[in-house]
């Protein structure tokens, strides 16, 4: 009798992270050796594109292999129905031990306590801490159990809802993008050491079963408040200013700050990331010592990027600028992907849970939409998508939508906002071209494009009960 031998699944799922916040994706001064070497090792990705720009719903689309419409759900604020078909529940009957470390962020987090445990969405190991310092967590919990005078020195201030839920608020630091300071603790007492030790301690414990885990980073996220040794291997005259086309304007909060000031500000954030790649580190250590790299694939990404004064903006959001949308994405599995492999095709978030479940023989159920790129891995075929498509909307009836190719980029919202990029001569984005009489054929087609994906990807596909 002929027994299938499943691989492990272990997903490094990070925040807020840029492309370019890594080294391997063409930026020279960025310190991510560990992160490199997975590329190296497995495959790397160049235009993997996420379905939403925000958390949530981001989220939930790449955990689900479902687009934001079709899970009714187009922006933060908004709790995952609990009876969700997510792929840790499609593999659990399959021997599957499943784990869920850090943020997961399928329920708000400002309106509830959180010493009060989530329901725990099917996963068999449940450590849930979707902000780090502002509340009294599992990460707070586990500061004070190992080190109690560092509990002060991690603590950050609260999401400004928060307050509205009567939370109570242990510290006044900066929390936004362009409020950078140095972690007061120490190193090993961050957030992300804190997910990477639960990770380890995961591992361990299940190394002699299959596995499949979340390692949930929230950094590079803001507060953007690395420990200071990432910070100084940073030069800031090196630092390029960000991009911004001529008709774009500085946001409020960055109007008033120097050059000197923005670029601290790009700094701190790269150290964050790089202080995400040492505790990566830590986790792929403990696989090669576990001896389980093998058998087991490693997913290397993040939800969505992050502004950093590009387009004269921080945070996040629409239009779908490619430093929101297109993030890095790294898979490793050293029985069927080559090393050094290079994937320049689209591909769309929706489409990991699928392919994961190829690599593991598990049946792909029909309310999952993406479609597995394992054939692209495997090199049976080379082009995956024509096109990519991105969603934000909220139940006020606002709605912006985005489908991208590799030559354009057109937007529109229900308001009519349209914009057009020519992606091959302005790969930065910074010239609206959607009222250039040259371009109105691209612009009929992408119209037409950005049609059918909404009513290709949009829509639930539910079987009749009856003929009426």
């Amino acid at each position: 009798m002929k027994e299938l031998k499943r691989p492990n699944v272990l997903i490094i799922y990070t925040d807020q992270q840029r492309l370019d916040s890594i080294k391997c994706y063409g930026n020279n001064i960025a310190y991510t050796p560990n992160i490199d070497s997975l590329a190296k090792q497995g495959a790397k990705f160049d235009k993997y594109y996420v379905q939403n720009p925000v958390c949530m719903p981001s989220r939930m689309s790449f955990l689900t292999g479902q687009y934001p419409a079709s899970l009714g759900i187009g922006d933060n604020g908004i709790s995952l129905p609990e009876d969700t078909l997510t792929i840790n529940k499609i593999i659990n009957p399959y021997g599957y031990h499943t784990g869920q470390i850090g943020k997961l962020h399928f329920k708000p987090h400002v309106s509830r306590d959180h010493r009060d445990p989530l329901p725990p969405y099917g996963f068999d190991t449940f450590i849930l801490s979707d902000e780090p310092g502002c509340y009294n967590d599992a990460y707070t919990k586990w500061v004070e159990s190992i080190n109690g005078n560092m509990v002060d020195k991690i603590r950050t201030s609260l999401p400004p809802a928060a307050f509205n839920y009567g939370h109570e608020s242990y510290s006044n630091v900066g929390r936004e993008t362009n409020e950078p300071y140095i972690f007061e603790g120490e190193e090993e007492y961050t957030h992300s050491s804190f997910v990477a030790s639960e990770t380890c301690r995961f591992l361990r414990n299940h190394k002699d079963e299959p596995f499949f885990a979340i390692s949930g980073f929230y950094a590079p996220h803001p507060p953007i408040n690395p420990p200071k040794k990432f910070v100084d291997l940073y030069d800031i005259s090196k630092i390029d200013l960000p991009k911004m086309g001529n008709d774009e304007e500085l946001c409020n909060e960055l109007k008033d700050l120097s050059d000197d000031e923005i670029k601290k500000i790009i700094q701190y954030y790269l150290a964050l990331a790089s202080h995400v790649d040492d505790c990566v580190g830590d986790i792929l250590t403990a696989l090669k010592e576990l001896e389980l790299e093998e058998n087991t694939i490693v997913i290397f990404t993040t939800d969505h990027g992050e502004y950093l004064g590009d387009h004269g903006r921080i945070q996040k959001g629409m239009p779908g600028h490619d430093v929101i949308v297109n993030v890095p994405f790294i898979i490793r599995y050293p029985r069927h992907i080559k090393a050094e492999t290079e994937i320049k095709e689209l591909v769309e978030a929706v489409d990991v849970v699928p392919t994961i479940l190829d690599y593991l023989g598990i049946q792909k159920p029909r309310i999952v939409q993406g479609k597995s790129f394992k054939p692209v891995l495997d090199g049976k075929i080379k082009e995956h998508r024509e096109d990519v498509f991105i969603e934000r909307f909220n139940n006020k009836g606002f709605r912006e939508t985005t489908v991208a190719t590799k030559e354009y980029k057109y937007y529109i919202s229900s308001q009519g906002e349209e914009i057009l990029y020519d992606l091959i001569n302005d790969k930065y984005e910074l010239i609206n071209l959607v009222d250039n009489i040259e371009y109105e054929n691209i612009k009929s087609l992408m119209r037409k494009r950005m049609l059918l994906r909404m009513q290709n990807s949009s829509y639930k596909k539910l079987d009749k009960d009856g003929e009426y």
